[in-house]
């Protein structure tokens, strides 16, 4: 599937548009835990012209690795490699909460289709396609730990590439030790209006709002059993050779029954800018901040916000652009992916 949607967008000849090169990444909150919630993804200002159709194809894969101090503590005095769903099915970390144990890998896949409308409108539709298990990258992550010096926070004490997901609190019990394959995850309808009113020479401005759609499987962090909304603003202001981006989202997320979470609202913030390297290519770095949606359930290390830094090459490619990222988390390190890769291509019609 990935290689024919590759080359349905790449086998075209004309420029793509100077708008996507300095774009900045479509890359959304990676974090096991909160794949089934709605994000919005980082975008730039400017709408589709009045019947202009954009088709956008994004592929990431997230290690993610987080737990509660105590667990970390405990598991720290374990001989060996053990098996950490087998350890929790002990009981032994029951009642002992509120308690979190995450370590898995996410696969997901993404098909945006967004069209114009009138001279300011902009309506799309996402609809994403995932997978959470054990993956192949706990080694690649623990050695340039290793290697950088920064340790392994514990990843040596349980059994590489496996898939083990705990909650324990008041409201909720949760534990998860298998993959159950790809699935379609909540469908997202988007639309986004262009302030032209507002906006000056070199500075665009737009609203945009979403609702998704609870197509997915909770369960699975497919999805989150609720429907999601939200609204953001977005400032882009284009330079010479280069683009800044800004944008403050507020979304209304639905109560996650598996997970115990309530409805809220929850708020996030990106920056990015992108430089043009050549003609054809740009470089595009941005950091993302999210609050927490498992905020509210008295686990310590989910209580402050996410922080994702995302740095990442575009490059035109006749009418397409393609896109390469490397995503890591900073400052707070139990509430977001270790580290994630992403990939994507768009065109426009």
């Amino acid at each position: 599937m990935r290689a024919a949607t590759l080359a349905l967008l790449l086998g075209f000849s004309a420029a793509a548009n100077a708008q996507d090169l300095l774009a900045p990444l479509p890359i959304r909150d990676q974090f096991l835990l909160s794949n089934g919630f709605f994000f919005f993804e980082p975008e730039a200002a400017g709408v589709l012209a009045d019947g202009d159709m954009r088709v956008l194809f994004n592929a990431a894969d997230a290690n993610t690795f987080a737990k509660s101090a105590w667990i970390g503590y405990s598991l720290a005095g374990e001989q060996g490699r053990p098996d950490a769903a087998h350890e929790f099915a002990l009981g032994r970390f029951r009642d002992e909460g509120p308690l979190f144990f995450a370590d898995g890998e996410l696969h997901r896949f993404e098909l945006t289709m967004r069209r114009g409308i009138g001279d300011h409108f902009e309506l799309g539709l996402t609809l994403p396609v995932a997978r959470a298990g054990g993956g192949w990258s706990d080694e690649a992550v623990e050695s340039i730990h290793h290697l950088l010096s920064v340790g392994n926070a514990g990843r040596d004490t349980v059994r590489q590439n496996s898939e083990t997901v705990f909650i324990d609190t008041p409201s909720v019990h949760y534990i998860r030790d298998r993959s159950g394959g790809y699935s379609i995850g909540d469908i997202a309808i988007t639309g986004k209006y262009e302030l032209t009113r507002l906006e000056m020479r070199d500075v665009r401005m737009a609203i945009a709002g979403a609702v998704e759609i609870p197509t997915g499987n909770a369960g699975a962090f497919t999805g989150s059993g609720s429907v999601d909304a939200g609204v953001q603003m977005i400032v882009t202001r284009d330079l010479a050779r280069s683009a800044l981006h800004a944008s403050i989202g507020f979304v209304r997320l639905g109560g996650d029954r598996p997970l115990g979470t309530r409805a809220q609202i929850v708020t996030s913030m990106t920056v990015a800018a992108s430089r043009a390297i050549g003609e054809r290519t740009a470089a595009t770095i941005q950091l993302t901040v999210s609050e927490s949606p498992f905020r509210h359930l008295g686990l310590d290390e989910l209580t402050r916000r996410s922080n994702q830094l995302s740095i990442g090459m575009q490059r035109e490619i006749g009418r397409a652009t393609v896109y390469f990222a490397l995503i890591e988390n900073v400052l707070n390190y139990e509430n977001s992916a270790d580290a994630a890769v992403a990939w994507g291509v768009a065109r426009r019609f």
